[in-house]
């Protein structure tokens, strides 16, 4: 079953749970169950005490080998460009590839005409000499897609980070993001992954070990962990989607068509 983090039956059922008994006891669950936490870190913590650091991040990243994940890419696309992510996939982002399409977004900008030969100079700028964003070579994810439309969405607003910071620092204001958004459609990407390309994404310049070493349970271990044990100190009515996770993972290779699960046309009403 590929666990979709935002629907907790897909995770808790049979699964995480067993690792937390076994981690911690049924005991140590039970006075989980009947608590009241106000910060999710704090629920997360409670569980923590009954065990140490390295043994509850070595069990969470044995679970999460064990298991397949969806995460969610969002941003906004030409007709012609959701076409070639179903057929290509996704890809790293490659600064001057973006020409064409942000020529076709900009050219009703009144300021474009005056403006267009510096385009080649910005993207170089914001992509490989890295003076704004850090986004070449990079594909992002989100592994909550509630936190990704209800959160930050202002990648399905307005598209990727990188446009953005193209079209601010071309026209010297917010006067084409405008057209970032009405020229294109909202798309959320979900993608299948496995759980050590979850991990490895999740932890991009320090690995799990190290961060384990620094004597931290690694980020991606402890939003599942918080996020189960705030889950069950709630009432069973509380869905774990209000959460609004932040929590995101970065990629530096293609994913592959056969890897996406579904590419959803995103609305406002949407929005959940």
């Amino acid at each position: 079953m590929t666990i979709y983090y935002d629907q907790f039956e897909t995770w808790e059922g049979g699964s995480f749970r067993e690792l937390a008994v076994d981690l911690v006891g049924k005991e140590a669950i039970e006075t989980l169950a009947s608590s009241n936490f106000e910060f999710i870190e704090d629920a997360g913590d409670s569980v923590v005490r009954h065990t140490d650091i390295e043994t509850a991040s070595d069990a969470i990243y044995d679970w999460l080998q064990a298991h397949e994940f969806c995460v969610f890419h969002g941003t906004r696309l030409l007709p012609d460009e959701i076409l070639s992510v179903q057929q290509l996939g996704l890809r790293p982002l490659v600064a001057a590839d973006r020409r064409q399409r942000l020529t076709e977004i900009l050219k009703t900008h009144p300021q474009w005409h005056h403006l267009e030969h510096q385009l080649a100079e910005v993207l170089e700028d914001v992509g490989p000499k890295n003076k704004q964003g850090r986004r070449e070579g990079q594909v992002h994810f989100s592994l909550s897609r509630s936190g990704l439309a209800n959160g930050f969405d202002h990648y399905l607003s307005h598209g990727s980070e990188f446009d953005q910071h193209v079209v601010q620092r071309l026209f010297g204001d917010q006067s084409g993001l405008h057209l970032l958004h009405s020229e294109t459609v909202p798309i959320i990407v979900h993608v299948r992954i496995g759980g050590e390309e979850l991990v490895r994404g999740a932890h991009p310049h320090f690995s799990y070990s190290d961060i384990t070493g620094m004597g931290e349970i690694p980020g991606i271990a402890r939003v599942f962990l918080n996020s189960w044990a705030f889950k069950v100190a709630n009432p069973p009515s509380f869905d774990i989607a209000k959460l609004r996770t932040d929590c995101c993972m970065m990629q530096r290779v293609a994913t592959p068509p056969e890897r996406i699960i579904d590419l959803e046309k995103f609305g406002e009403l949407d929005a959940k």
